[in-house]
């Protein structure tokens, strides 16, 4: 009887910790409006790659091209190629625009859409990844590096202050909202749905 209720007491012990969950912040005025504008497109979080994999056959998620004119993505070790049909016009304007305003240069495009289980596991590499819902889980939401143009890893400031003048015409529309992350060197964009 004793090794019983010992495995039973270990059994619900291990159980209420592996159910603990992580603690949450509050998130700050400038992502709210970014978890906001994402959730505003009728995407549910999206939890795991089963229910990505649903919103992709129901065609309100849709795959993005590894290149285009402006845009290349990296290798997505953390996120899938695929984006609600607004925020896929979204960053092929974005691209367009910079593709022809300077020269056929290229954006590296670092992240798309993150199950939650995507988002857990990025924690454990990147501090900067949020602990709150993240907005890229609901497919409105990318990230463009500002030291990756034209498949090279390097700082180019007129390109980089380009890009960022580029993102502002497009937020001063109502389009989109931006950060840029100093630590991950990249543009924070949500789609708005306008």
């Amino acid at each position: 009887m004793k090794n019983y209720l010992t495995l039973l007491v270990l059994f619900f012990s291990f159980f209420t910790f592996a159910q603990k969950k992580i603690p949450t912040v509050e998130p700050n005025e400038e992502y709210r409006k970014h978890l906001n504008a994402a959730k505003s497109h009728n995407i549910n979080l999206i939890q795991n790659k089963t229910q990505l994999d649903k919103y992709v056959k129901k065609k309100k998620l849709e795959r993005i091209a590894k290149q285009l004119k402006g845009f290349y993505l990296l290798d997505l070790t953390h996120s899938h190629p695929y984006l609600t049909p607004k925020a896929k016009e979204i960053l092929r304007d974005i691209a367009y625009n910079f593709y022809k305003k300077n020269n056929q240069q290229n954006f590296a495009v670092t992240s798309l859409t993150r199950t939650v289980s995507d988002q857990n596991r990025l924690r454990s590499v990147n501090k900067n990844a949020s602990i709150n819902e993240s907005a890229h889980s609901y497919g409105s939401t990318f990230d463009i590096s500002y030291v990756r143009f034209n498949k090279k890893h390097q700082t180019d400031t007129k390109l980089e202050k380009k890009l960022e003048d580029l993102l502002k015409l497009f937020r001063s529309t109502g389009k989109i909202y931006y950060v840029k992350e100093k630590q991950m060197k990249c543009y924070h964009i949500t789609v708005r749905n306008y």
